[in-house]
């Protein structure tokens, strides 16, 4: 919107949005107008109804869309400032059900807990590891390290080991490798060479170990910064290989424009060369859903992360990562993948349960839903051959799609009981796959000797 362009009235984006409900830019209108409201803007002395209508189209624009942290953050921002911390408090842990490893989402959290700290020191820190475990491989990292860096030497007390954490946490940081790796190596470094300084030679205990403490700090201090230069140049190789991926990455959140096909290759390239790099498991799956909140309106997306989780045997979270998908996108394609890891768990009945709900709420359905119906009624009637020849009659009668001749074709079922029931719907008769499937499976055909390749082998050697 343009800076001297007015929002428009709330009331007439609402009206909009009832008849193009699926339009996110009149979704970012509603919450303008909802700020803007009519140019009082929002206060603590704003009337109760107007922050209704705040809350109201927040609630609804991230019930819509749950995986643009951009709005979880403003929404918890503006209860802040109203001054309902408890509320903020709320939707941030609210967001974190979609947002679990959003780093914008965890380092403006992690400021909230800071801003509203009383003698809570401990809990921020064990937040402050959740978050480490979750986020702390990503690239950008920078921001969420030096919060928590600062939080901790802010925070240190004789009691609570927050210098020693400090120092801890700085050593892990060095062997990440981070877009601002040399940040972190340049406050390293600066440490190692102040310990020749006797006010700093307290700094030893927690970067030396025990046994080598009684050596010349100066000693130390050389052969330290010897080890950690060689620690510097693996990093920076990690980082320029990183970043031959990260530079492609144009778009780090969703905004529902089009996403090049060079951008998603680009993913399909990191995510191989990280496996091939043997990178940690937490590593790669941060990074997975870093590409999901990217590109969530892809089923393919949900389908290739449900991939990753199933590759490493860890089939439900690949369930819960497929139901959410379905969820959000109605896409059947994630469907089908969960139908199929639902019978790969030999969970039968669920897998039909799923079939039958999308039927009975769904007026237009793809071919390929019918088709795993049928697959899942041969595998909870293996031996029943008049079972799934009455599965296939009511599908095609229901569908009047002839394809479903071909599909039964490939079924193992009596070949009488397929021509009878061929015989019984001739409605069909001139149409492609029903006269084709006549053609395969009269007796005529079925009767016709195969060729003997071997003893036709022989009479051609023996010319």
């Amino acid at each position: 919107m343009s800076q001297h362009q007015q929002p428009k009235k709330w009331n007439d984006v609402s009206l909009e949005l009832i008849k193009d409900p699926d339009n996110f830019v009149l979704w970012q209108q509603l919450i303008e107008s909802a700020e803007y409201n009519n140019k009082q803007g929002i206060s603590k002395s704003t009337p109760p109804n107007k922050l209704e209508i705040l809350r109201i189209s927040y609630e609804k624009f991230l019930r819509k869309y749950p995986f643009n942290y951009i709005y979880w953050i403003k929404y918890a921002e503006w209860e802040f400032k109203l001054g309902n911390t408890n509320v903020s408090l709320q939707i941030y842990e609210r967001s974190f059900t979609y947002l679990k490893y959003c780093i914008e989402s965890w380092i403006s959290f992690l400021q909230y807990k800071i801003n509203t700290i009383s003698d809570n020191e401990n809990e921020i820190l064990g937040l402050f590891e959740k978050a480490r475990k979750l986020i702390g491989y990503h690239f950008y990292s920078y921001e969420f390290y030096n919060l928590y860096l600062s939080f901790l030497d802010n925070y240190a007390n004789d009691e609570n080991q927050f210098k020693q954490k400090y120092f801890t946490l700085l050593r892990v940081i060095i062997e990440i490798p981070l877009y601002h790796y040399e940040f972190f190596y340049k406050k390293y470094f600066e440490i190692i060479s102040q310990l020749a300084e006797p006010k700093y030679q307290s700094n030893l205990k927690y970067i030396v170990p025990e046994k080598d403490r009684g050596k010349d700090p100066k000693t130390l201090a050389v052969q330290l910064r010897k080890t950690f230069i060689d620690a510097y140049i693996t990093t920076q190789f990690k980082v320029y290989e990183l970043y031959q991926f990260e530079k492609k990455i144009t778009k780090h959140f969703n905004d529902f424009k089009f996403i090049s096909r060079q951008n998603l290759d680009n993913w399909d390239l990191y995510f191989d060369f990280l496996q091939l790099k043997n990178y940690p498991f937490a590593y790669i799956e941060m990074n997975y859903w870093r590409y999901i909140y990217i590109t969530f309106t892809y089923p393919s997306s949900w389908i290739k992360l449900a991939d990753f989780y199933i590759y490493h045997e860890k089939y439900n979270v690949a369930k819960q990562v497929l139901i959410q998908g379905w969820k959000l996108l109605g896409n059947y394609k994630i469907l089908l993948k969960l139908v199929d890891l639902e019978l790969f768990m030999k969970q039968y009945l669920r897998a039909k349960d799923l079939i039958l709900n999308y039927l009975k709420y769904n007026i237009s359905v793809p071919t390929p839903i019918y088709e795993k119906l049928i697959n899942i009624e041969r595998i909870l009637n293996h031996s029943d051959d008049d079972h799934l020849i009455e599965t296939f009659k009511t599908i095609i009668q229901e569908t009047q799609n002839d394809w479903f001749f071909n599909v039964l074709t490939y079924y193992s079922i009596d070949n009488d009981k397929k021509l009878k029931l061929i015989e019984e719907l001739k409605e069909f008769k001139g149409q492609t796959y029903y006269d084709k499937a006549i053609n395969l499976l009269s007796p005529v055909q079925t009767s016709i000797k195969r060729p003997d390749f071997k003893e036709n082998y022989n009479q051609l050697m023996s010319i």
